[in-house]
């Protein structure tokens, strides 16, 4: 059979790169294959190099040429590259909470935390006329993570027992502390043995809280009177309710009880009722195999709040005080008379006048404070 003279020329110009002649067996053919691979590899046109492409290859070899690049890139190899030779951006979620910094987590007067702060503060009054006798001025939130923990625990082996839903629910209670132990008890916790009431319970084996935030003492505060109060939360658990009539002797804690409460606390009505604070306290402690715990895992610190009492009077509409000089029936003796006109305990500067309308004989020195 004749050959094609010019698929011949054709295959002759094609080889003419290799400088090889053709060998039989096939070996020119191996070695034009692996001569084109290598071609293929390097980029270049596995025909004669100055030879011009013709318009169909070069449209093919472009597809490939992209469909490659597309390989590459989806490669996970090419994706590490890409990603190590652009530059990295740090990118964190943002955080719902403030940024937590050692113990306490200050809250500026104007957030939110702040507010609502106060307004759980206010609806704990026992005096609906308490609302604007007390100045808050800096609130800070306890993060305590070992007394928070414990306070988990707690709740938890408590519900384990098949305790009520009214029992493991969360209350807050307040305590008016000395300024030398406001940092150990957010530390430590409230131990046993901080106070000496003896109302409801032994205070050498249980803790004493106020029901009420504007009762935090026996005496009433004196206008102008400031501190820190500590917020705690609380599970009362299961309550032993005792009876007014006390006896003289502190009573024990009582087994399988979380909590004593007087039964005479819903008598009280007003911050000025006999025994008010002794009756409205609450007295949490904590049996641990028959023996009690030294700090109840049931009382945890909440937060601190800083407070000033203005009073009832400067916060309503405070009184102004005058004194009018007349002259006396006993003019003849150079007496004066003195007349005070004024509202209750009125602080005018650093003088108090009293309350009453009253004249007197003898010059009036107001007290000094």
């Amino acid at each position: 059979m004749a050959l094609n003279p010019k698929a011949a020329g054709k295959g002759d110009s094609e080889c003419a790169e290799t400088g090889e002649p053709l060998s039989e067996g096939g070996e020119a053919d191996k070695k034009s294959a692996a001569t084109s691979a290598t071609a293929n590899q390097n980029g270049d046109q596995p025909g004669c190099r100055d030879g011009v492409m013709p318009e169909q290859e070069a449209t093919e070899r472009r597809r490939s040429v992209l469909a490659d690049g597309r390989c590459s890139s989806s490669s996970p190899l090419s994706a590490s590259r890409s990603s190590e030779e652009l530059p990295r951006k740090n990118f964190q979620i943002p955080r719902k909470t403030r940024e937590r910094k050692g113990l306490y987590q200050f809250l500026p007067p104007e957030s939110r935390e702040f507010e609502d702060l106060v307004k759980l503060i206010s609806s704990f009054y026992l005096d609906a006329s308490s609302r604007g006798t007390f100045s808050y001025c800096k609130a800070r939130l306890i993060h305590n993570e070992l007394l928070e923990k414990e306070f988990i625990e707690k709740r938890r082996e408590m519900k384990q027992e098949g305790r009520a839903e009214q029992e493991l629910a969360e209350s807050y209670c307040f305590l008016f502390p000395d300024k030398s132990k406001l940092q150990w008890i957010c530390e430590k916790g409230l131990s046993v043995g901080h106070c000496r009431i003896t109302t409801l319970g032994n205070p050498s084996v249980g803790v004493y809280l106020s029901k009420y935030s504007d009762l935090l003492q026996i005496n009433p505060f004196e206008v102008g009177s400031f501190g820190d109060m500590i917020i705690f939360k609380v599970m009362r658990g299961r309550i032993k309710h005792i009876h007014e009539n006390m006896p003289k002797n502190a009573i024990e804690s009582s087994p399988k009880f979380d909590c004593h409460l007087s039964k005479s606390a819903n008598r009280v009505t007003s911050l000025l009722s006999y025994r008010a604070f002794e009756l409205t306290q609450q007295y949490f402690f904590e049996f641990a195999f028959d023996e009690i715990k030294a700090r109840p895992r049931h009382v945890c610190p909440y937060a601190v709040v800083s407070f000033q009492y203005k009073g009832k009077e400067v916060a309503a509409s405070p009184m102004t005080a005058h004194r009018f000089n007349t002259i006396s029936p006993e003019g003849s003796r150079g007496k004066s008379c003195y007349t005070v006109w004024s509202g209750p305990l009125v602080n005018k500067g650093q003088e108090l006048f009293p309350v009453c309308l009253r004249s007197f004989s003898r010059p009036y020195l107001p007290f000094k404070l």
